[in-house]
């Protein structure tokens, strides 16, 4: 009797062992590398605005490290570099005041203090992330320990912060937004409607904190929570706010830190039209007439940037109208329009996946092909269709809009030419209102809608039974995430959408569950990613979830989102009582 109770015993183990997916023994066997410290680090930093010359390290090289204790982290390990500052960045949002966590790497990173910051506080668009991040802390301290950890490294993070607001306030700073920009009507604007009645909210609304100034502890003048919720605010709280309410609206946004006549100062840049301009919403508070509204850099007096806001790459990835916007110029773009008929705009259809391949005739364009290293057009290039009259677009005498190149129509011709500050699409010599879709200008692939080109455009387009991702009118070959389309998120790979694709990305911070290319908000449970097992609920993964879950018939532990192979105890799930082993549960 009792062999039979003790060989039944030993089938159920070696059950419970086959039920486990090997790639989650493989990862549990990860966790068991010998480990020893290399070296550590200890940082702190103030935010930019409280001054200057505000960072301290202290950095140690352990002689014998194999004689270094690694500490112990109540967080998780992550798999890479991205999912630990997605972690971080979430902790962030979160207002956790203390973190600890750790990410695996291939090799240590040079100045791994200003590559962890640089990219927790990197600008996303997501508008609680990036700008809304970094100016909206006091200070942090982290120590930070660099571990061999097998053939490959880990760094350890242990980091304590003072934000200016908790997450209660930013609770109701977001509740606030919500109702604010519902209550102006902002989806229904364009991008200069947008940005001008939101600064003029913000200036007739908000007040300067005169009482506070100076009193670096009471910390909410700094913050969006003081601007929106309690109307008062010193200039880090209005640009902090005006990047979160453009951002919301799906307009671009910089805070920019520097001086403003000599102190230290906040502002903000916008994009409008494809470049971007100088806005000081609390110089010009409680103002009839506006001084620092769409200014260009020389227009835009008494302000000078810290240095890396000026910067070749930063100007670069920010381009500033050489010229102050003036209402005028919207009215001269319109007068000037060449349309003299009613244009057409094709209904776009929701993506389907498609199997079969179509044939292509020799009359029909290119398909574009994911060759991301194509030069874009340079100013130079861009002018040359448009050299001067009669080369360009003209009215015949049908008043129709038409090509011509050395004063005759040129019918050979199809693609994009300029005139007066807007690009059309030319179809064999005639300007084609009805035209939807892609088309190819010197190597660069650019969205046209209803005849132009469409600047504003970021989505999915169907050219030739493949569906492409456009970015502000350009098809962007490096872009991979999520995008929506009619409601639906699908999964974009190197500008195609990838229909075949299941697993985890990130998108502005969040990590989401995708199945077959579209965004799956059905599912809870586990998905293995770098070979991590991650809790997925309704689609995202949650990071806060400690508890059982149920995978193939098999009951894991999962803490703060983590399959935790380690954990060993008693859980209550349900009402039942389950004993985990190594991280695997058992009813009792």
């Amino acid at each position: 009797m009792r062999k039979k109770k003790r060989w039944a015993l030993i089938m159920a183990i070696v059950m419970l062992v086959l039920s486990v997916p090997n790639s989650m023994i493989q990862a549990q066997e990860i966790q068991s590398t010998q480990e020893f410290a290399i070296e550590c680090a200890v940082e702190s930093e103030s935010n930019p605005l409280y001054g200057f010359n505000s960072e301290t390290s202290t950095e140690v090289t352990f002689e014998s490290a194999q004689q270094t204790k690694v500490p112990e982290t109540s967080g998780p390990r992550l798999e890479n570099f991205d999912l630990g500052i997605a972690y971080l960045r979430n902790a962030f949002v979160n207002r956790e005041t203390h973190i600890e966590f750790g990410f695996y790497c291939d090799q240590p990173i040079d100045r791994a203090g200003d590559v962890i910051k640089n990219a927790l506080f990197v600008h996303t668009k997501n508008p609680i992330e990036g700008d809304y991040l970094k100016f909206q802390y006091r200070q942090y301290k982290v120590t930070r320990y660099l571990v061999a950890s097998g053939s490959r490294y880990c760094y350890l993070i242990f980091m304590d912060v003072v934000y200016m607001t908790d997450s209660a306030q930013e609770a109701a700073v977001s509740t606030a937004v919500s109702d604010l920009l519902g209550s102006l009507g902002i989806n229904s604007m364009d991008s200069y409607s947008k940005i001008k009645t939101i600064y003029n909210w913000i200036c007739q609304n908000v007040s300067y904190d005169y009482a506070h100034v100076g009193n670096t502890e009471y910390l909410k003048q700094f913050s969006a929570y003081g601007a929106l919720v309690e109307g008062t605010a010193v200039c880090q709280g209005y640009a902090v706010l005006l990047y979160r309410l453009l951002l919301e609206s799906g307009v671009d946004v910089r805070v920019i830190p520097g001086t403003g006549n000599g102190a230290l100062h906040a502002w903000n840049i916008a994009e409008l039209n494809g470049v971007y301009y100088n806005l000081d919403s609390t110089w010009d508070a409680g103002k009839d007439l506006y001084g620092y509204f769409l200014c260009s850099e020389n227009d835009f007096l008494g302000h000078v940037r810290l240095d890396d806001y000026r910067t070749d790459e930063f100007m670069t990835l920010y381009p500033m109208s050489p010229k102050t916007f003036e209402d005028k110029e919207k009215t001269t773009s319109e007068e000037t329009t060449p349309e003299t008929i009613p244009e057409t705009t094709p209904e776009e259809t929701e993506p389907e996946e498609t199997t079969s391949e179509e044939t292509e005739s020799s009359t029909q364009e290119t398909t574009p092909e994911g060759d991301s290293s194509v030069e874009q057009p340079t100013s130079e290039q861009e002018t040359t269709p448009q050299k001067k009259y009669p080369e360009g677009l003209a009215l015949d005498e049908n008043g129709v809009w038409k090509y011509y190149k050395n004063g005759e129509i040129c019918t050979s011709y199809t693609g994009l030419t300029l005139y007066y500050g807007t690009w059309y699409y030319v179809e064999k010599g005639v300007l084609n209102w009805n035209y939807t879709g892609l088309t190819n200008y010197y190597g660069t692939w650019y969205y046209v809608k209803g005849g132009r080109l469409d600047w504003g455009y970021t989505g999915l387009t169907k050219y030739y039974e493949t569906w492409y991702y456009v970015e502000k009118g350009i098809l962007n070959w490096n872009y991979t995430g999520l995008t929506n389309y009619y409601g639906t998120w699908y999964y974009v790979q190197r500008g195609i959408l990838n229909w075949n694709y299941t697993g985890l990305t990130n998108y502005y911070g969040t990590w989401y569950y995708v199945k077959g290319g579209r965004l799956d908000w059905g599912y809870i449970g586990l998905t293995n990613y770098y070979g991590i097992w991650y809790y997925v609920q309704k689609g995202i993964l949650n990071w806060n979830y400690t508890g059982l879950t149920n995978y193939y018939g098999t009951w894991y532990y999962v803490q703060k989102g983590i399959l935790n192979w380690k954990y060993n105890g008693i859980i209550y799930h349900d009402g039942l009582r389950y004993t985990v082993t190594n991280g695997v549960a058992k009813y009792m």
